[in-house]
């Protein structure tokens, strides 16, 4: 899971990047815009406390059981949370406009 995390972790970078050029003529941000932005980047968030989680269960530090749950839920949010990004891309990027 680790391994899957710091590649969805660059995957999610990647996607802000994209998904936030300015525009021209530049134009007011929606509240979708603006709300997109914040979510992809607490997904961004999301991805490295999943990485953290996930390498604290790989080495034994605390309870080993607690971490790898931790690291699943956190991963399953950050996994929703690059899906509701996607969603905004592919629906209201440049060529509904």
């Amino acid at each position: 899971m680790l391994i899957i995390s710091v590649i969805m972790l660059l995957v999610s970078t990647f996607l802000g990047i994209i998904l936030f050029q300015p525009y021209y003529p530049y134009r007011e941000p929606t509240p979708l815009d603006v709300a997109t932005f914040y979510v992809n980047r607490v997904d961004i968030l999301f991805f490295i406390a999943t990485i953290t989680t996930a390498t604290l269960a790989t080495t034994g530090f605390g309870k080993k059981d607690l971490m790898y749950k931790t690291s699943i839920y956190l991963f399953a949010i950050s996994m929703i949370l690059l899906f509701a990004s996607v969603l905004k891309w592919l629906f209201t990027y440049p060529w509904t406009r």
